[in-house]
This record gives C-alpha cells, sequence and structure tokens, in this order.
C-alpha cells in the first residue's frame, strides 16, 4: 500500500542544512516489489514587507499543498523567518503563507497599533529535485493608516508693505501606510463654518450636531483611472492653491516663506474674469464644486480639511444651511472620510469644531493671521528611512505649529 504523502513537520532551527538525498524511504507497493520513492527537504523563507522594521516574518504558518493529492503540510516559521518541511514527495505544490499581528506587535513593526494580517501565495510550481536554496515569500496585507494629511499651511503670509497674501497655501497629503497608495479620485474638501467668533455675532455652523457626517464647502479631486498616481511609503503630495514659487514669481510675494512651484497639484478655480493664477507647471485637480470666492481660500483662522474616497461624488448630498437663503454644502458622511484635521481660532474656540470627534477629537491654532506658520504631523517614529506620523484621530496630539512652514519636511521624533 501507499504510504502517506507528508509526515508531520517540525519547526528547526536555521542552521540546520538542507538535504538533497533521500531521507526516508517510502513503498510505493506491498510485498517484496516495494519501490522506494524518495522525499527531500523544502525550506521556505517568510519575510515582511520592506517598510517594516526588521525582514524575518516569525511565527507566520506555511501551507505546502499537494495539487495531484489535495494534501496539505503545516509549519511555522522560526525566529528567522525559515519554516522547514523535511519529506516531500516530488510533485506540484502551492505554497502559501500567512501571519497575523495583533495590536502590540505590529506597533513594534510598523509604528501603528493596528491589528492586521499579511499573506503570501505563489501559484502551483513543479517541484523535482530537492531546492538548492529556501523558496521565499514576501508577506503583504492592508494598508496601515493608509493616507494622511501630513501639513496644512492656513494661516498664510504679510506683504512687505503689511498686506496679506493667501495664495500660498498648501495641504500636503503623506502615505502614512507600508503598502504604495494610489491617491487617483482621492477627494478633498473644506469643511463649512467659523473657526471662532471671528466677530461678536458670529455662532458656531448649525450643523455641526449631525456627528455622523462633516459638511464641505468646496471640493476637488486628484485625477486618475486608479492606477497612474501611486505614493510610495513615506512620500507625499503637495496640493497648491497656486502651483508658483511666490517668494520668486512676479505674481507672489517676496515675504512669502513657501517655493510651490514643484508641487504636485494646485487648485485652479477657471472663471470667465481670469482671476485665479493657473500655473503652466504644476498640473491642476479636477473642480467638483467650488463654493466660494476666487480661488480655493483655507480659512486663515482656522480651517477643518479632508480626504475622502467615493466611487461617486455626485450623488453625494447637498445640504441647505439651516438660517439662510442660498449657502449650499455637501454631506461627506463620516464612513468614507480617509482622514481630518482641524484647526481654529484660539483655545477657546472648541464650541466652533465643525469636524466630528469621531473624525478628529481635537484642534490646534496658530497666534493669528498672515503669521506664516504652520501645522504640521509630529513623527511618531522611524523604521529605517520611513518616517511614522503620529495618527490617533486628535489634531491636538497629532500636530504642531510651526513658526515656518515645511512641505516634504519633517519635525523630530
Amino acid at each position: 500500500m501507499f504510504a502517506s504523502s507528508f509526515l508531520r513537520s517540525r519547526i528547526v532551527t536555521r542552521s540546520r542544512p538542507i538535504v538533497a538525498t533521500a531521507i526516508l524511504g517510502l513503498s510505493a507497493a506491498c510485498g517484496d516489489n516495494a519501490v522506494e520513492v524518495q522525499t527531500f527537504v523544502i525550506d521556505v523563507q517568510v519575510t515582511l514587507p520592506t517598510t517594516f522594521a526588521q525582514p524575518a516574518a516569525s511565527g507566520a504558518r506555511v501551507l505546502l499543498t499537494s495539487t495531484e493529492r489535495n494534501v496539505t503540510d503545516t509549519a511555522v516559521a522560526d525566529a528567522q523567518g525559515l519554516a522547514r518541511f523535511p519529506r516531500v514527495l516530488p510533485g506540484s505544490y502551492i505554497i502559501a503563507s500567512s501571519l497575523v499581528l495583533d495590536a502590540d506587535r505590529a506597533l513594534a513593526l510598523t509604528g501603528q497599533r493596528t491589528a492586521l494580517t499579511l499573506n503570501a501565495l505563489d501559484p502551483a510550481r513543479v517541484i523535482t529535485t530537492a531546492p538548492t536554496t529556501p523558496f521565499v515569500q514576501r508577506l503583504s496585507g492592508s494598508r496601515l493608516g493608509d493616507l494622511v494629511i501630513k501639513e496644512v499651511y492656513y494661516p498664510a503670509s504679510r506683504t512687505p508693505s503689511g498686506g496679506v497674501y493667501f495664495s500660498d497655501q498648501f495641504v500636503e497629503i503623506y502615505n502614512n501606510a507600508t503598502d504604495t497608495v494610489f491617491v487617483d479620485g482621492l477627494l478633498i474638501a473644506d469643511a463649512f463654518g467659523p473657526a471662532g467668533q471671528i466677530n461678536p455675532t458670529t455662532v458656531p455652523t448649525p450643523l455641526q450636531a449631525q456627528a455622523g457626517s462633516v459638511f464641505v464647502t468646496s471640493i476637488w479631486q486628484i485625477p486618475g483611472t486608479g492606477r497612474q498616481r501611486p505614493i510610495a511609503p513615506g512620500q507625499s503630495i503637495v496640493i497648491a492653491q497656486d502651483g508658483i514659487d511666490h517668494r520668486g514669481d512676479a505674481n507672489g510675494n517676496p515675504a512669502s516663506p513657501v517655493n510651490l512651484a514643484t508641487a504636485d497639484w494646485e487648485t485652479f478655480n477657471e472663471r470667465p474674469d481670469g482671476r485665479d493664477l493657473d500655473s503652466p507647471t504644476v498640473p491642476n485637480l479636477t473642480r467638483i464644486v467650488h463654493r466660494g470666492g476666487f480661488d480655493w481660500l483655507l480659512a486663515v483662522f482656522g480651517p477643518g480639511v479632508v480626504i475622502f474616497r467615493t466611487p461617486n461624488v455626485a450623488a453625494l448630498d447637498s445640504t441647505l444651511v439651516p438660517g439662510t437663503t442660498g449657502t449650499w454644502v455637501t454631506r461627506v458622511p463620516n464612513e468614507i472620510v480617509v482622514d481630518a484635521f482641524e484647526a481654529l481660532q484660539n483655545g477657546n474656540s472648541a464650541s466652533y469644531k465643525r469636524v466630528p470627534a469621531a473624525l478628529d477629537a481635537g484642534f490646534v491654532f496658530a497666534s493669528g493671521t498672515y503669521t506664516s506658520e504652520s501645522a504640521r504631523r509630529r513623527v511618531s517614529t522611524t523604521i529605517g528611512t520611513r518616517r511614522v506620523l503620529r495618527d490617533s484621530n486628535n489634531s491636538s496630539a497629532d500636530f504642531e505649529i510651526i513658526a515656518r512652514p515645511t512641505p516634504r519636511g519633517f519635525g523630530t521624533p
């Protein structure tokens, strides 16, 4: 009778050599005419994504499945990420690996306290002789933290003569994940409502009581078909109001703190009077809806900014602001929001929050308007060369106000 195709594997140290000769004779038939079938060792090296803190996927569960006999054997990777199958028959096999990380281990490996599952799969491959090197499987899994708003330069600047200048505002979006993220179709919007008691009659937005949504004024979208706009882990995109060198351009402000001529996108509000500047070197976002002035002005007293995804932005509800006759906003459900940021006028303006606490439990504030200050997300940790930014859904804890904007720059952990 045929013997079992597999014997249960066991974990061994990596130093054990690969055996290229037969280690067990299996009977292909009963009786005196039995035929010995040689078996050999297969090692599988399981590695974590390159952006993780270490390469070895210790504890990964590896399945070796014979496509001919529909038999599966299991091994567990050791501390070096090596899983060993000591007695394998020649044949066609599927190799699959998986690793479940709890929140604590995920924090140590990625900088994000988010439980996740990693997987890898090799299609059926024919193995007829003992491999001289281990098969390598690199795990991948769900994104961690995904995209976050990294910096919002909103207070704007003053001109050398003391005038005000706001065309140098920008928002930076960062890939805080461990995998490449495609930003095609990503939407960015500003939350409706005042940032504080700007004058004696200013009151909070009447829409803030609807905690399940954030209500936005204008919406812009990154164009693309779905996989045209990749952002690698630890990289970012800068969205400028006007994509020029504001310090040196004739249309700019010599006292501006930023050069946005290398921005990835700009918000160009095309209109008959041509009042909004259209940079010839920086591509435009798609204008979905614009309610406001000639440009996409972020509130210099403090904006709320959200990034979100939806397959049908036109289907989002438009809402008339209570107590007004013609002020419309768009309702963005919390569940489609990727990240949110909020700044208010000062530390006493909490009652004016526009972004629901479920999306952002806090807020930051600058020292005033047209100060050239900026709000920048703090660095939580560094893994290799990749900075992991703090992401607790609380702008009070996650952001700091800095003296000058730093597009594509970082603070210290």
